[in-house]
């Protein structure tokens, strides 16, 4: 099932899945009244990055995943307008939808990168009382931003004639071994972005977005609820070691943070053991008290 909803950027393509075929014994299925959970994709890509974790997500809740302006089954008429700021008010579109057409009132969000920074903003905004519990996995907004990394955002990935020579290795890089068939499907859309405008651009004006003065979160330690912070000890694009900690001092005391041996997206790379962090957590996040965990010192089997 998909849901259309209508914003000033686009039209959003949002994917309302139940249990998978076979996820559990023929007959049942989640209630109604399950709890909900949003996803929300990096840039670039779309909701089918998650697709590794899905069907156990779907299990277990009422889970919606959007496809962001510009990507997988959206539009974005204008892509050299889509920031993220911009990004943060079709998610609040989006949850206005959730609660007319499908009844739900409160829901956690799971955000990674571009999408973690807008479930953060989720949850200090308007619609804070509907957020449940955040998944932040290597969410965008801890950067410290100095003249290099502004350049960088505008001029470097900002600018398409740089960033279309550009994206597919970042991609590489950021996707780590490229081990599971998820991580292959993701990075094969990512090698198809220079020869598409329009995707090109909307992934431009996000980088741009990103060295905008208002970028930032308002109080990251306010935030009143449950938080789950998932860091790939390997991502290239916002380092652990120092996105990671200023994340880590910047968050809520009670927030429990957990450190992958991953790159950018552990849902990709290591669905499994994103799982076994993100399950738990989701079950009962309140339960869940603050630690932080290291990579195994061997690896696991997904």
């Amino acid at each position: 099932m998909r849901m259309t909803v209508p914003t000033p950027l686009g039209d959003i393509a949002v994917r309302c899945r139940p249990p998978f075929p076979g996820a559990r014994p023929e007959g049942t299925s989640v209630p109604p009244d399950a709890p909900a959970l949003l996803l929300l994709h990096a840039n670039p890509g779309d909701g089918r990055d998650f697709d590794a974790v899905l069907p156990a997500l779907a299990d277990r809740y009422r889970t919606f995943v959007v496809d962001w302006p510009g990507y997988g089954d959206s539009t974005a008429p204008e892509p050299g307008r889509v920031t993220p700021e911009g990004l943060v008010e079709v998610a609040e579109r989006v949850i206005d939808a959730l609660a007319e057409e499908q009844g739900v009132r409160e829901v956690a969000v799971l955000g990674n990168s571009v999408g973690g920074y807008v479930a953060c903003r989720l949850a200090e905004g308007p619609r804070a009382a509907s957020v449940t519990a955040l998944v932040l996995v290597d969410p965008a907004g801890f950067t410290r931003q100095t003249a290099l990394t502004r350049w960088f955002c505008r001029e470097v990935m900002g600018r398409p004639a740089r960033a279309r020579r550009l994206v597919v290795p970042l991609a590489r890089a950021y996707l780590g071994r490229l081990g599971t068939p998820s991580a292959r499907e993701t990075y094969a859309r990512v090698r198809q972005l220079p020869h598409d405008e329009r995707r090109l651009a909307v992934h431009c004006a996000l980088w741009r977005g990103l060295a905008d003065p208002g970028f930032g979160l308002a109080d990251p330690a306010a935030l009143g609820l449950p938080i789950l912070l998932l860091w790939g000890s390997r991502d290239p694009v916002v380092p652990a070691f120092l996105d990671g900690r200023r994340a880590r001092r910047e968050l809520p005391a009670g927030t429990s943070s957990v450190r992958l041996p991953t790159a950018h997206e552990p849902y990709n790379e290591r669905p499994g053991l994103f799982l076994r962090h993100v399950l738990p957590f989701l079950e009962n996040p309140r339960a869940v008290t603050a630690r932080s965990v290291k990579p195994p010192s061997r690896p696991r089997s997904r």
